[in-house]
């Protein structure tokens, strides 16, 4: 706060420029309250060069810089590890996707293109839409609370409705279909960070343990119990979404597909490098196009069947998080009960179970129809 004094009839003003530097000057004034009004003004003047000053140095910061503060802070404030990684990676998601690097760069133009990539190129629910929209929001609400930017860029973002927005119809990946994506996938390729060997042993493992696309990324190599006369692979309770640890068995041959795999990676590296989170789908969906094509060039192929098609002439779409429903329906096709299939999928209730899978059960009625009748002879 500036000062007043006067020399001879003149008041002048006494305060602090934009540089940080004493100013003295003359108001030309010989009332009080008049200088007063003008040490004010002037004030207001220093202040906004002051503001505009921290604000254009502050918006080269990087995003990344910023990010990491952001994430223990929210660990701090009690959020869980496995919220606060979400958050994060949606976040880095969205500014690896639109080039964003410094503080300056965020826009609601481009949260606005991101959202409609995801929904169109994507496919995306509206609810995952959402939890982008949110995760950013939520970060430029920190940045304006901890005084690092002026006013949210985002905020005239809106979330999209999911009063519209139907429930994905998703279906398996049947046998026959496999054959033909194990085959496209001996082809070399990289897509989102992997090469096609990489992401043939993400889907195997995906299918033999029902394990969810986060739950994959995650995976270290220490994860990874193959020697074990019962290879197996853990998730901790972080990353799960009943939040319990995960003992997801797998066979003896993706287990040595594995080993040989990463045996070069150091113990807490990443098993599988995807390069980002929201493509796993598309790249999915990717592989079995090529899949597709080249079912088409056999000879008994029918260009109208929805065979590897996504979605199917019935509206039913092939995501990533088809491929652990793929675990789910072959387990029940090969005879196991639907109580040890709500074990290895995790279900929290066995109706959820037989909801999901219970058509693909073997017709017990069926099977038993003669057995009562043979014991009364």
């Amino acid at each position: 706060m500036g000062a007043l004094f006067k020399r001879g009839n003149l008041w002048y003003a006494d305060f602090v420029g934009s540089d940080q530097k004493r100013v003295r000057k003359c108001t030309k004034m010989r009332d009080k309250q008049l200088a007063t009004k003008v040490l004010a003004k002037w004030e207001t003047v220093e202040n906004s060069i002051a503001v505009g000053i921290t604000i254009r140095t502050r918006a080269t910061e990087t995003i990344e810089q910023h990010l990491k503060a952001f994430e223990q802070a929210k660990s701090t404030a009690g959020k869980s590890d496995q919220h606060v990684v979400r958050t994060s990676q949606l976040i880095r998601s969205l500014a690896a996707n639109n080039d964003w690097r410094v503080l300056g760069d965020i826009s609601a133009d481009g949260v606005n293109r991101y959202a409609e990539h995801l929904k169109k190129d994507d496919g995306q629910a509206a609810r995952t839409i959402a939890s982008v929209i949110t995760a950013v929001r939520t970060f430029c609400r920190w940045l304006v609370r901890s005084g690092v930017i002026p006013s949210d860029p985002t905020a005239t973002v809106e979330k999209p409705s999911s009063k519209k927005d139907r429930r994905i119809e998703r279906r398996m990946v049947l046998p026959d279909e496999w054959t033909w994506i194990r085959q496209a996938l001996s082809e070399e390729s990289v897509k989102n960070g992997q090469d096609h060997e990489e992401r043939l042993l993400m889907y195997l493992l995906a299918i033999e343990s029902g394990l969810r696309a986060n739950e994959l990324r995650s995976l270290t190599r220490g994860s990874l119990v193959l020697k074990d006369s019962e290879p197996h692979v853990i998730v901790k309770a972080a990353l799960t979404k009943n939040a319990k640890n995960a003992k997801q068995f797998i066979s003896d041959g993706l287990a040595a597909k594995l080993t040989k795999f990463v045996a070069r990676k150091a113990p807490g590296a990443l098993v599988f490098n995807v390069y980002e989170r929201t493509r796993m789908a598309a790249t999915l969906r990717s592989d079995i196009v090529d899949a597709r094509r080249l079912w088409l060039k056999s000879e008994k192929a029918d260009k109208e069947s929805d065979f590897l098609k996504s979605p199917t002439s019935q509206g039913e779409v092939i995501d990533f998080h088809a491929l652990r429903h793929t675990c789910g329906a072959w387990l029940v096709m090969q005879g196991v009960t639907l109580a040890e299939v709500r074990e290895i999928m995790r279900h929290s209730t066995i109706t959820l179970t037989v909801d999901c899978y219970g058509h693909l059960a073997p017709d017990a009625r069926s099977r038993s129809r003669q057995v009562l009748g043979r014991m009364l002879g």
